[in-house]
Protein backbone atom coordinates (compact mmCIF):
# COMPACT_ATOMS: atom_id res chain seq x y z
CA UNK A 1 0.00 0.00 0.00
CA UNK A 2 1.37 3.41 -0.97
CA UNK A 3 2.19 5.92 1.72
CA UNK A 4 -0.35 8.70 2.15
CA UNK A 5 0.60 12.19 1.10
CA UNK A 6 0.28 14.95 3.71
CA UNK A 7 -2.82 16.21 1.86
CA UNK A 8 -4.43 12.76 1.98
CA UNK A 9 -3.67 12.53 5.71
CA UNK A 10 -5.24 15.95 6.27
CA UNK A 11 -8.31 14.98 4.24
CA UNK A 12 -8.75 11.83 6.32
CA UNK A 13 -8.42 13.73 9.62
CA UNK A 14 -10.98 16.30 8.40
CA UNK A 15 -13.54 13.59 7.55
CA UNK A 16 -16.38 12.19 9.64
CA UNK A 17 -16.17 8.43 10.27
CA UNK A 18 -19.96 8.14 9.87
CA UNK A 19 -20.60 9.88 6.53
CA UNK A 20 -16.98 9.76 5.26
CA UNK A 21 -17.32 13.37 4.06
CA UNK A 22 -15.68 16.51 5.40
CA UNK A 23 -17.08 17.42 8.82
CA UNK A 24 -20.11 19.70 8.82
CA UNK A 25 -20.65 21.46 12.15
CA UNK A 26 -18.16 19.17 13.91
CA UNK A 27 -18.84 18.29 17.53
CA UNK A 28 -16.66 16.48 20.05
CA UNK A 29 -18.03 13.79 22.37
CA UNK A 30 -16.85 13.25 25.95
CA UNK A 31 -14.58 10.45 24.72
CA UNK A 32 -12.78 12.86 22.38
CA UNK A 33 -14.10 11.56 19.06
CA UNK A 34 -15.50 14.01 16.50
CA UNK A 35 -18.55 13.74 14.23
CA UNK A 36 -20.79 15.96 12.16
CA UNK A 37 -23.60 17.25 14.38
CA UNK A 38 -26.20 15.75 12.02
CA UNK A 39 -24.40 12.39 11.77
CA UNK A 40 -24.17 11.83 15.51
CA UNK A 41 -27.79 12.91 15.89
CA UNK A 42 -28.80 10.40 13.23
CA UNK A 43 -26.84 7.64 15.01
CA UNK A 44 -28.83 8.29 18.17
CA UNK A 45 -32.33 8.65 16.65
CA UNK A 46 -34.75 6.33 18.39
CA UNK A 47 -32.20 5.29 20.99
CA UNK A 48 -34.06 4.12 24.09
CA UNK A 49 -30.93 3.07 25.93
CA UNK A 50 -27.80 4.99 26.86
CA UNK A 51 -26.14 6.64 23.89
CA UNK A 52 -22.65 5.62 22.90
CA UNK A 53 -19.87 6.81 20.65
CA UNK A 54 -20.08 5.05 17.25
CA UNK A 55 -16.29 4.79 17.18
CA UNK A 56 -15.29 3.51 20.64
CA UNK A 57 -18.73 2.60 22.08
CA UNK A 58 -18.10 4.59 25.27
CA UNK A 59 -21.36 5.74 26.88
CA UNK A 60 -21.80 9.50 26.43
CA UNK A 61 -24.35 12.16 27.33
CA UNK A 62 -26.20 13.58 24.32
CA UNK A 63 -26.36 17.02 25.89
CA UNK A 64 -22.56 17.19 26.19
CA UNK A 65 -21.83 17.72 22.49
CA UNK A 66 -19.17 20.41 22.26
CA UNK A 67 -18.79 22.38 19.01
CA UNK A 68 -15.24 21.95 17.68
CA UNK A 69 -14.46 25.26 16.00
CA UNK A 70 -10.77 24.46 15.54
CA UNK A 71 -11.65 21.32 13.62
CA UNK A 72 -14.12 23.32 11.52
CA UNK A 73 -11.25 25.66 10.62
CA UNK A 74 -9.01 22.70 9.70
CA UNK A 75 -11.80 21.35 7.47
CA UNK A 76 -11.95 24.67 5.61
CA UNK A 77 -8.17 24.60 5.09
CA UNK A 78 -8.34 20.99 3.84
CA UNK A 79 -11.09 21.93 1.39
CA UNK A 80 -9.04 24.84 0.02
CA UNK A 81 -5.91 22.70 -0.32
CA UNK A 82 -7.87 19.95 -2.07
CA UNK A 83 -9.30 22.49 -4.50
CA UNK A 84 -5.83 23.92 -5.19
CA UNK A 85 -4.42 20.44 -5.74
CA UNK A 86 -7.23 19.58 -8.16
CA UNK A 87 -6.68 22.81 -10.10
CA UNK A 88 -2.95 22.02 -10.33
CA UNK A 89 -3.52 18.53 -11.74
CA UNK A 90 -4.94 16.93 -14.79
CA UNK A 91 -8.06 16.23 -12.71
CA UNK A 92 -6.69 13.02 -11.21
CA UNK A 93 -6.04 14.57 -7.79
CA UNK A 94 -2.26 14.31 -8.07
CA UNK A 95 -0.47 17.61 -7.72
CA UNK A 96 2.26 17.97 -10.30
CA UNK A 97 5.23 20.07 -9.30
CA UNK A 98 8.22 21.07 -11.38
CA UNK A 99 8.63 21.47 -15.11
CA UNK A 100 6.09 20.32 -17.68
Amino acid sequence: MAAETPLESLQEEASCSVCLEYFTEPVTLECGHNFCRACIGQCWVGSTTATSCPQCRETVQQRNLRPNRQLANVVEIAKRLSLQATKGTGGDGLLRLGHS
